[in-house]
């Protein structure tokens, strides 16, 4: 069977890498012709060109500060190449793109790519806070003949207005099957009339042999480390991280924050792409986050993990929803003065909860390629 998947993987981010991976390799090992369409619209990809200023930002009124913030971002820019590099090479090498690009929802409208399956998710894409989450492009409404189908799609935000909630539940009626990632999304769905699946993310699809088979090895010295993936700079997750470190004799090593190098982490890794992101993961003895996939990931390797809030509350219900499907609750760390001490994790239940949920997640998948 011709199968297209659709996600936003080309954003320099590892969960995103790593999902769309997951997927594409776990169909392909069906026995499947499997490709990800390389849609890039400007939305996803101007972020990362320099002269690109956000026009609701304070930096772009004026000229003097707009010139003065793409240096800065310029400079900064160069510190980061060489990461940017492992993650070119882990899309064009791992990934099976589509070889046209698409750079807008027309151009997929007047050309789609030919398929007897359509498959959208996994990741935040019906996010409608986001761009992708009021893409038609995510919805499949560029699709002409074929099925349409979604896994682990995520809606993120509980709140989604009325001119949004009908706008999507006209387009997943079109849908032959529809999962999502968060038991929440199951709520969402109803409101629509729609019937769904809750299912594992695609990163569990993969045992962790398979996981191993392309993991690089990261120099890590010998000694045992607990491992910080902090997106927000979070100063109650690095508080946690010092004190629980010291109780547990533990180096503490640091991805892709540059505040941690000289004031936290013994160890700080720049040059990271997601087959090093996972190798790390694997080999650390605690792991301290508020990144989804990579609580994903430390949850698969048998990792205690503690796990804290992001900023913006509303994400958060992805990490709520994924602790709650391994009764991992009391992992979620809302400030540092708690849960210093949850109990142990019993990985044998966490196995059977995993199994529980590979069983109906694969379910689902056999019903959609039947």
């Amino acid at each position: 069977m011709r199968i297209k998947t659709l996600t936003t993987y080309n954003v320099y981010n590892y969960g995103a890498s790593l999902q769309a991976y997951a997927l594409m390799t776990y169909l392909s090992r069906q026995g499947h012709d499997v490709e990800i369409i390389n849609y890039q619209p400007e939305y996803l990809t101007r972020k990362y060109n320099y002269k690109w200023v956000n026009p609701e930002s304070k930096m772009s009124r004026y000229a003097l500060t707009r010139v003065v913030y793409r240096i800065l971002k310029f400079l900064q820019r160069q510190t980061t190449l060489a990461n940017k590099h492992l993650f070119d090479d882990f899309t064009h090498r791992m990934l099976h793109e589509t070889r046209q690009v698409y750079y807008t929802f027309e151009e997929l409208q007047e050309n789609p790519p030919e398929a007897d399956l359509y498959v959208v998710g996994s990741d935040q894409i019906w996010n409608v806070f986001y761009e992708a989450g009021r893409d038609p492009a995510f919805y499949l409404e560029f699709v002409r003949s074929g099925k349409r189908a979604s896994y682990a799609a995520s809606f993120s935000y509980i709140d989604i207005d009325d001119e949004n909630r009908k706008r999507i539940a006209c387009s997943l009626k079109k849908f032959d099957a529809v999962s999502v990632r968060e038991y929440h999304g199951i709520d969402i769905l109803r409101t629509m009339g729609i019937e769904g699946t809750w299912v594992l993310d695609p990163v569990f699809l993969l045992s962790i042999e398979e996981w191993k088979e392309i993991m690089v090895p990261v120099k890590t010295g010998i000694e045992p480390y607990l491992l910080i993936y902090d997106f927000e700079g979070n100063n109650e997750l690095k508080d946690f991280a010092v004190r629980y470190a010291k109780e547990q004799n533990l180096k503490i090593y640091s991805i892709s924050d540059r505040a941690y190098q000289t004031r936290y982490a013994d160890k700080h890794f720049t040059k990271t792409g997601p087959c090093e992101f996972i190798s790390l993961i694997y080999h650390c003895s605690a792991f301290v986050s508020n990144s989804f996939h990579g609580t994903a990931f430390s949850i698969m390797f048998h990792k205690p993990v503690f796990v804290f809030g992001r900023n913006r509350h509303k994400v958060n219900s992805r990490m709520e929803s994924l602790l709650s499907m391994f009764e991992l609750s009391d992992r979620y760390i809302r400030t540092d003065k708690e849960n210093s001490s949850p109990a142990e994790i019993d990985w044998n239940r966490i196995e059977s909860i995993k199994d529980r949920f590979l069983n109906i997640s694969e379910s689902f998948i056999r019903k959609v390629l039947d």
